[in-house]
């Protein structure tokens, strides 16, 4: 199925800006322009950060690929966190197909910043750069609705960072009956 019309439609994404839609308002945009395999490639890219088995059974080709590169990417970060904590991460590594040492330089990058929050966004972005590359130089192809997906569920992690929510969370800790240090204020 051609999905010209349906990338020409997509309003950018970007991290750290509002989302255009949500997750799921694009798997129903993609569900009368893309075939049953690719919209269900979408529907697993759409629903979560650890695809879990869904995606361990997927054979759709984005999806292997993209499963491979983040799961190098989380072993990188399981050995940078061993190796800072002086441990073994050989419990945490996860098999996985191919190696692309710009994952691990970026991972390594990452790992220099000393704020954890610097540290997330680093990933994301290279998260970022690594659907880029797997969007393909087609700017129609199929691959670009699949990067997108996984950018849109990004971008709402971003989102969901909201400095005012986080204020009235932290306000709304604070004001409970019997929480001890309350003050009132912030």
């Amino acid at each position: 199925m051609s999905c010209f019309y349906l990338i020409a439609s997509l309003p950018s994404v970007t991290l750290g800006q509002p989302l255009p839609m949500t997750p799921d308002a694009f798997k129903a945009l993609c569900q009368d322009q893309l075939g049953l395999r690719d919209q269900q490639a979408v529907g697993v890219l759409c629903d979560g950060p650890d695809f879990g088995e869904t995606a361990a059974r997927s054979t759709h080709p984005f999806v292997v690929r993209w499963q491979a590169r983040e799961t190098q990417l989380r072993n990188a970060v399981a050995r940078m966190r061993a190796a800072r904590h002086k441990g073994d991460a050989a419990g945490a590594i996860r098999s996985h197909t191919g190696f692309d040492t710009a994952i691990e330089d970026g991972v390594e990058e990452a790992f220099t910043r000393s704020n954890p929050l610097e540290r997330e966004e680093a990933l994301d972005q290279l998260r970022w750069r690594i659907l880029d590359e797997l969007a393909g130089v087609d700017p129609f192809a199929t691959s670009v609705v699949m990067a997108y997906a996984v950018k849109l569920r990004l971008a709402q992690r971003w989102a969901a960072h909201d400095e005012g929510v986080a204020m009235g969370r932290v306000e709304k800790a604070i004001s409970i009956p019997g929480f001890e240090g309350a003050s009132p204020a912030i």
